[in-house]
């Protein structure tokens, strides 16, 4: 267990089997499912009367299903991958290997940032196609308001779909970062989720801080919120719905913002599971 720097093949060889567990669950299967659901049921009600545009109406709904069954995987995952380790007591067959604690926490994020990855690629991949099919329909078949300038860019969707897997992947790692301090699965969900109420609302409470001046108060205020990831700037499905796109700049800014706080979830994570007693 020499050296400072984690094994590329140690980390990889966790994350994997990481992988293969989550995928083989249950609940995986069914959350997927659900989404595949909730896609098709808003195909067949895109032409619904109060719907005026088809093609936002399956974008909102779509991204919805992705953001809402997104947080529930990144969350229930994670927290079900870290502790079932600890319950079946494999984590102490890992760790008598030459494996470090950093590389057993990172290989887990890895493998569960794989398993977002592959659920947001097919939600996406899912959307897109109906997108496709929803312009296939013969012309008088188009809601009066759908014009031909009104569509959305394909590629622009699938774009919003990577912005969504980052959301998902900054709060997986916060996931487990509360998983690595919480002494119970239930709690580590429950802590999870509401963590992720205050990252939906931090752009409210940012503005209060901005309110409370430049004293002591409004200072720590100010390094509270930096800490919390801001939910908000990864909605981008509404712009897109709209005839926009996804500009190469805010990608690479929301890239870089997520894996800051991906990597500050993570050593946190680190940290907590290095004095944890297994």
């Amino acid at each position: 267990m020499s050296g400072a720097v984690p094994s590329a093949g140690r980390l990889a060889a966790i994350a994997v089997n990481t992988f293969r567990e989550a995928v083989r669950q249950r609940f995986f299967v069914i959350v997927s499912l659900a989404t595949v659901s909730f896609g098709l049921a808003a195909w067949w009600l895109r032409d619904c009367g109060v719907v005026a545009c088809r093609e936002k109406f399956l974008l909102d709904a779509g991204f919805g299903a992705l953001a809402f069954f997104g947080a529930i995987v990144a969350i229930v995952a994670t927290a079900g991958s870290f502790f079932g380790e600890i319950e079946r007591r494999t984590v102490l067959a890992v760790l008598s290997r030459p494996v470090r604690r950093k590389e057993f926490v990172l290989g887990k994020l890895g493998g569960i940032l794989g398993l977002l990855f592959v659920f947001c690629g097919m939600g996406t991949a899912l959307l897109v196609g109906l997108l496709w099919c929803s312009r296939t329909l013969p012309e008088e078949q188009l809601p009066g308001a759908m014009l031909a300038g009104e569509r959305v860019s394909l590629p622009a969707v699938a774009l919003c779909g990577l912005v969504q897997w980052l959301r998902c992947s900054v709060l997986a790692a916060l996931a487990l970062a509360v998983s690595a301090y919480s002494r119970s699965s239930l709690l580590a969900v429950v802590a999870s989720f509401a963590a992720l109420v205050v990252c939906s609302l931090r752009s409210f409470a940012w503005d209060a801080f901005a309110s409370a001046g430049h004293g002591l108060a409004g200072g720590a205020a100010r390094v509270l919120g930096a800490c919390v990831p801001d939910f908000d700037l990864y909605e981008v499905a509404d712009a897109v719905a709209n005839g926009g796109a996804v500009s190469p700049g805010y990608l690479s800014g929301i890239a870089l913002y997520s894996t800051i706080y991906v990597g500050m979830f993570a050593a946190i994570a680190a940290c907590f599971f290095w004095h944890r007693e297994l």
